[in-house]
């Protein structure tokens, strides 16, 4: 279940995926579908929609790869709270690094900008969801407060069974100091020759992140955070 986010205050971004004229079409339309998709636009910087691919096998997720001609992103929902119609606690994102979309898409005008800023992370995104599910819900509603809440720096990894392992991911516990940490696990490639690996691997940005629904029922005490 994860059916909820759209009422977040990060939806206006999220509608704005269906405005942007890049003549890029999503995989599926269901409302779900768009949250990578925005998370790549956090990451690469960029006004592009990609298109999206959700998958419900573990294993076919793993086998995929992210694309950048077309732009097309690789969608996870995973982790779910024990229980019937339980949230699921992660979303995970194979995306495209800055540089490749740049290199797929370049200006219109010799020297126009470029159509991706730049790489960010997926600390970014994350902080990005926490800011748009706190501005949705009402303080009364509130039973976490903000000020016990810390999004962590991204764990960062380079290969792909680093970036799966341990699994399930983890994207929220309470450290030591008290207070609940947002986690996130990013695995980086950049598109280098001195990497020896297939261009394929290359140019991508992961993220396992924390989902919507999740921390907003955490932040509403409706779920503990179980970690």
């Amino acid at each position: 279940m994860h059916s909820g986010w759209h009422r977040y205050g990060v939806a206006g971004i999220f509608c704005l995926l269906m405005l942007v004229g890049t003549g890029s079409a999503r995989a599926d339309d269901g409302e779900d579908s768009v949250f990578c998709a925005w998370a790549q636009q956090v990451v690469a910087g960029t006004k592009l929609a990609a298109n999206v691919v959700s998958h419900t096998s573990y294993e076919n997720f793993v086998n995929s790869k992210a694309s950048d001609s077309p732009l097309t992103v690789q969608q996870y929902w995973s982790n779910p709270l024990d229980g019937p119609g339980s949230l699921n606690r992660v979303v995970s994102c194979k995306m495209k690094t800055a540089e490749r979309i740049n290199e797929a898409y370049p200006p219109a005008e010799q020297g126009g900008p470029a159509v991706a800023s730049g790489n960010q992370s997926c600390q970014k995104v994350v902080s990005e969801v926490l800011v748009g599910v706190l501005g949705g819900i009402p303080r009364e509603q509130l039973l976490v407060s903000p000020d016990t809440l810390r999004v962590d720096e991204e764990e960062t990894t380079y290969i792909g069974p680093m970036w799966l392992k341990p699994w399930p991911f983890e994207p929220l516990h309470r450290g030591e100091d008290g207070l609940l940490h947002l986690r996130s696990r990013a695995l980086y490639v950049p598109f280098a020759w001195w990497i020896p690996m297939p261009d394929r691997f290359k140019g991508n940005y992961y993220c396992h992140l924390i989902a919507p629904d999740f921390l907003d029922a955490v932040l509403r005490g409706i779920v503990e955070p179980g970690v």
